[in-house]
């Protein structure tokens, strides 16, 4: 038989064995949710850089698709805003440029006439601002946009200019803001 003593003792050990044996296995637990929440928390990071990426390619794609957008109406727009902005009677014309038809639009001052002059020259469509009599010269025209096509029509108060970037079509505000002009 063993003693008091003895068997308090092994109380003792046998409590702290089980205690260690608890202690390991809420360690063991411990170590296993710290694993799987940094695992979570890389899975966030990961998706969260994959999402920014895929943001960003996205953004870049649809600026790009804009600027072209804007790019194409821009050079049309530029010739409607020509258009009305000289709209007057008998101030939107037709002329003979170095490649075919011009879109004359004229200005009376009371120091004569000036005309801004829109054709196409050499894969261009031009313009060139002079005076009305004088003869056409593309080494003064500025380019307005690079294009293949140039055409217009002027009917019964409305002008049309077709480019490459599409068409415009100019309503005048003058009854009679259409009249043929030759230069």
């Amino acid at each position: 038989m063993s003693s008091p003593d003895t068997q308090f003792l092994e109380v003792v050990q046998s409590s702290v064995a089980s205690v260690s044996a608890l202690d390991d296995k809420s360690h063991q637990k411990r170590d296993l949710n710290r694993v799987f929440t940094g695992l979570l928390f890389a899975l966030f990071i990961v998706t969260l850089l994959i999402a920014i990426v895929a943001g960003t390619k996205v953004y870049s794609a649809l600026t790009t698709m804009r600027d072209i957008s804007d790019d194409s109406r821009l050079a049309v727009n530029l010739l409607a805003n020509y258009i009305r902005a000289d709209d007057a009677v008998g101030a939107i014309g037709e002329g003979e440029g170095p490649e075919g038809r011009a879109l004359v639009l004229t200005e009376r001052f009371a120091t004569g006439e000036f005309e801004t002059r829109i054709y196409q020259y050499e894969g261009n469509i031009v313009q060139e601002y002079s005076l009305a009599d004088a003869p056409y010269d593309p080494t003064k025209a500025t380019v307005i946009v690079a294009s293949e096509l140039f055409d217009f029509t002027i009917d019964d108060g409305v002008v049309t200019v077709e480019t490459d970037d599409g068409s415009a079509v100019v309503a005048l505000r003058t009854e009679a803001g259409g009249e043929a002009h030759a230069s």
